[in-house]
């Protein structure tokens, strides 16, 4: 049901002239469960070419989970336009404000990023892609786990050899790991221990 109310909300915004759509998970916290953005960036990103309206649309994607290139390089395979990496960021910022990092949080934030860039080129590189624009959208990889008939629906045209769970067993899975992390009540180790 949330997915497509996402994939009604972007569309409807696109027809009433919207040039960027926004997606990001922000706004979870202990009674709002997060959707995983690589799933809500193809199901949006696939709709709205279904529907012929993708390429009037930036597709914006600010996401806690997306760290490393590979998790950059399939949010743009999946169809985003931008990528923003804000608890990447905001985990810089703290370790510089606790003394763990060397230099300014502009610094730290360039060195990340140039990181990333470097990591998108050689992925792209492997396939023989040298632009971003060409790699965008095109889900140049296989689904491992993934039912086909999800795949099929989120993410058209990527290969899953191996069929596994769909949209439901994900939703158990993501509802799972939410409430392990808002359990108070389980013990955690202290740092060193």
């Amino acid at each position: 049901a949330a997915l497509a109310r996402v994939r009604a909300e972007a569309e409807e915004a696109v027809r009433s002239g919207a040039g960027h759509i926004a997606l990001t998970d922000q706004h979870s916290g202990e009674g709002k469960v997060a959707m995983p953005m690589i799933l809500a960036t193809s199901a949006v990103h696939s709709h709205l070419t279904r529907k012929g309206l993708r390429t009037f649309c930036s597709l914006n994607v600010r996401s806690a989970e997306c760290i490393d290139p590979h998790y950059f390089a399939v949010l743009i395979g999946c169809g985003a336009t931008v990528v923003n990496a804000y608890l990447a960021e905001d985990s810089l910022a703290d370790r510089i404000e606790r003394g763990l990092l060397d230099g300014s949080l502009t610094e730290n934030v360039a060195r990340y990023r140039e990181a990333i860039d470097q990591g998108l080129l050689k992925i792209m590189a492997k396939m023989g892609i040298s632009v971003v624009s060409s790699y965008r959208g095109g889900l140049n990889f296989e689904a491992v786990g993934l039912s086909r008939a999800m795949c099929a629906e989120f993410f058209p045209g990527m290969t899953s050899r191996i069929s596994g769970i769909g949209v439901t067993g994900i939703q158990t899975k993501v509802e799972e790991i939410h409430a392990k992390a808002w359990n108070t009540t389980e013990n955690v180790l202290p740092i060193g221990g």
